[in-house]
């Protein structure tokens, strides 16, 4: 493919240290879209996206600011294919159309599967932070019937797979409606009915629906911070919360953040720079092994 095939650039500033977070945010462009330029000497590095039309462009600028011009050079577009993700051998992940994905699923040898079409939110299940919770997910059990929360869903896949997993109330909070929107359709391509309440609100202003059995939290340092007090107390009896999208040196202040409010750290995963925390409300739930390390404190 050449220049004309993409003939805009999209770009905007973006903390170095979150960077796989914007290449994960915007995998639906296609990896080979994104330019990452690191900048000396400066914690920001500059992000570009090659896109083949300008209405795509404008929808970038409108979610997430930075600036749209038209492209300068020649430059050409990496395919990538997408395999389907097997997690903890217990469930497949197939970013596919539901037509293609019928062909794949036939070998999956039965096990629950999700489709995660290319859209406009955060989560494949491919980013560590992501990978992360939904291999804990599939370690622990009874998830019939339990009432779950699920805050910064993005695409939806971590309430879908509460769901494909067996529970019937679930909750998802975003606070992007286009996330919503793409979240909303994942459900009606994995599903023959809906049944996730997907609620556009924030953690620090959304009305108490708890408590709740399970508790999945993939955001940033901030909100996890200033949620701690709603979490722990949203959080039921025997109940177990799981906390992602920290880096390694975040994850100390989240651990002492979350037991002054009265919960355990179980244990925690590592994954490259990330970090995932696992805290039951009393006994200790199974904490599984993953590609990820697991260090108990």
């Amino acid at each position: 493919m050449t220049q004309s095939d993409f003939p805009w650039v999209w770009s905007r500033l973006i903390p170095a240290k979150m960077a796989d977070c914007w290449v994960e945010r915007l995998n639906f462009l296609g990896s080979g879209s994104l330019v990452l330029h690191r900048l000396a000497s400066r914690p920001t590095m500059r992000l570009e996206a090659y896109l083949p039309d300008l209405s795509t462009g404008r929808e970038l600028l409108d979610h997430y600011g930075g600036k749209l011009r038209k492209a300068s050079s020649a430059w050409s577009r990496a395919t990538e294919q997408s395999e389907p993700i097997r997690i903890g051998g217990k469930l497949w992940i197939v970013p596919e159309t539901e037509r293609e994905f019928g062909e794949k699923a036939s070998s999956a040898g039965g096990r629950p599967s999700l489709i995660i079409p290319a859209g406009m939110a955060f989560g494949t299940g491919r980013h560590a932070t992501t990978g992360m919770i939904l291999r804990e997910m599939v370690t622990i059990p009874d998830w019939c019937k339990s009432h779950v929360l699920d805050i910064g869903t993005g695409s939806g896949i971590l309430a879908l797979a509460a769901r494909k997993l067996g529970a019937t109330r679930i909750w998802a909070l975003d606070t992007d409606p286009a996330a919503l929107a793409v979240a909303r359709r994942n459900e009606e391509a994995n599903f023959p009915t809906t049944a996730i309440h997907w609620v556009k609100a924030d953690l620090a202003r959304w009305r108490d629906q708890g408590p709740f059995d399970r508790i999945v939290a993939n955001l940033y340092l901030t909100p996890l911070l200033q949620g701690a007090a709603q979490l722990a107390a949203w959080l039921a009896p025997q109940g177990v919360l799981l906390v992602s999208g920290l880096l390694r040196e975040q994850a100390p202040e989240i651990e002492a953040r979350f037991v002054r409010e009265g919960l355990r750290l179980q244990g925690r995963k590592r994954r490259g720079k990330w970090t995932m925390l696992c805290f039951p409300r009393t006994l200790p739930l199974s904490f599984g092994e993953s590609p990820a390390t697991l260090i108990r404190p």
